[in-house]
């Protein structure tokens, strides 16, 4: 009976709490899907940096905008002098076609009449250039992208050729050249590889680089050693 009572009294003892663990603060990064290039180098700056929960979104995700995003990673068109844009690195516009086409160089009037529609073959540009259609690639006017497109090109939204084909993501247009051997279309540097070929526009005075900036919306000292490693990795 000793022993019984003694189980009983055991079982019903109340439980001992256990410690409950306070959640990190959560820090939301808002990408350009144009540098989804840099995701490495942010998930290894993550890792190095525990002290906070990093969430890495794309701009174009509808996660995106349920709430305010503390980090904007951009491709802008110019640094920007506020205390709280910061400048990661650079990056340049490339116009690229598929290697096996014989063009090496364009001049911006030609690469203006081909975007605009002016000019519809290659064998308009070159008589040894194939007797074939060019398909023109570019991305919807309020991608970064084609915003600094138009500012080097001097071409905008409005003259662009309406027969031109959109793509939604620097990696399918990228594709889409390496697809078909009468494209040309616009990348950056980053998104580069051996399946496209960039070419030369001669006569254009307009630089080609534009910065990768942070637009961060408060101040926290792991948030600057984040973004620190961050622009150590992708330079």
């Amino acid at each position: 009976m000793w022993v019984a009572s003694l189980l009983m009294t055991a079982c019903s003892a109340n439980p001992i709490p256990l410690p409950t663990s306070t959640p990190l603060p959560s820090v939301q990064v808002r990408l350009d899907p144009l540098l989804e290039w840099s995701k490495s180098a942010m998930q290894m700056c993550s890792r190095q940096i525990p002290e906070r929960n990093w969430v890495i979104v794309s701009a174009d995700d509808p996660l995106s905008t349920t709430g305010e995003s503390t980090v904007h990673i951009y491709w802008g068109s110019e640094t920007n002098g506020s205390q709280n844009t910061f400048l990661l690195t650079s990056e340049h516009l490339v116009i690229v076609v598929n290697p096996t086409l014989p063009v090496t160089s364009l001049s911006l009037a030609e690469l203006q009449d081909i975007f605009s529609g002016k000019i519809n073959r290659w064998d308009e540009i070159a008589e040894d250039l194939p007797a074939a259609e060019i398909e023109v690639w570019y991305y919807p006017p309020n991608l970064s992208i084609m915003e600094n497109f138009f500012r080097w090109s001097g071409l905008s939204s409005e003259n662009l050729s309406p027969l031109g084909l959109f793509a939604p993501h620097p990696l399918e247009l990228r594709n889409a050249i390496a697809e078909n051997p009468l494209a040309i279309g616009i990348l950056t540097t980053r998104w580069m590889d051996d399946t496209v070929e960039g070419i030369t526009i001669e006569g254009n005075q307009n630089t080609s680089e534009f910065p990768v900036l942070a637009a961060v919306t408060t101040s926290d000292a792991f948030l600057q050693e984040w973004l620190f490693c961050l622009q150590n990795q992708i330079r």
